[in-house]
């Protein structure tokens, strides 16, 4: 059986579910970066390979609610000490993308999938930069499952970021607008802990924020360079506009 199918909406907490019901659909699209990839062969062109990142929320009202990003390890090759939501590559075995989520979940973070209610997945994301699409898929648990770092070759750490109050991705003390050498790339978390967010993942969360709550404009941001640590060899800048913005760039 599939795990998009649709599931009792009743015991998914009030906050959530205007996403959820959002997420259910299917083809609602999150976050749009601006087209077809770049690059590749035609049939790479035509036929980008796909994955499914994971947005798990956690807590059963808003002041409670959370969701995990995971630091990707320092030895990796591609974003190396960047943060990113759980997920990877969808696999020939996998049913469909949220069971390719879950399964990249449990091998990066450890997730239980039994341990999540899968709400549903928004529309693919084509990544202008390469011939890839992500899907990401919508998951809720009443409390953390106990995730850990359970892969340290992909996995550093695993960091619940709060949706609301101090310190929370919401908070004005915590949200930049995040330069790249001096170039714009769009709302960043300055999150405890040295948790520096920005970028693909830094979009997603946005976009999700936006859709749950009135979140402060980017025009009242500090502005603030990505920390070296956060940018190392083999980091990539997001392209296309920030879901914050219209298709004329203007902040929304």
């Amino acid at each position: 059986m599939s795990v998009l199918e649709p599931r009792d909406a009743s015991g998914i907490p009030a906050f959530l579910r205007p996403l959820a019901a959002q997420a259910l659909l299917g083809g609602t699209e999150l976050v749009d970066l601006g087209g077809r990839p770049r690059g590749g062969t035609a049939e790479e062109a035509r036929a980008p390979r796909r994955g499914a990142v994971l947005l798990l929320v956690t807590g059963r009202r808003l002041e409670h609610a959370r969701i995990v990003v995971e630091e990707r390890a320092h030895t990796l090759r591609s974003q190396p000490g960047q943060f990113s939501l759980p997920g990877g590559g969808v696999e020939p075995q996998d049913a469909d993308d949220a069971a390719a989520a879950l399964r990249e979940a449990q091998e990066e973070v450890g997730l239980d999938p039994a341990a999540v209610q899968v709400l549903g997945a928004f529309a693919p994301i084509v990544m202008p930069w390469r011939a890839y699409e992500v899907r990401p898929v919508l998951a809720w648990a009443p409390e953390d499952p106990g995730l850990h770092a359970a892969d340290p070759g992909e996995v550093a750490r695993v960091v619940w970021a709060p949706l609301h109050g101090a310190g929370s991705l919401s908070d004005p003390a915590v949200r930049r607008t995040g330069l790249l050498d001096g170039r714009d790339v769009g709302t960043a978390y300055d999150l405890a802990d040295d948790a520096f967010v920005w970028g693909f993942t830094a979009y997603l969360l946005e976009a999700v924020l936006r859709r749950l709550m009135p979140v402060p404009g980017e025009q009242d941001q500090p502005r603030m360079e990505v920390p070296a640590l956060r940018r190392m060899e083999g980091s990539t800048r997001p392209h296309g506009r920030h879901p914050g913005r219209d298709r004329h760039g203007r902040i929304s």
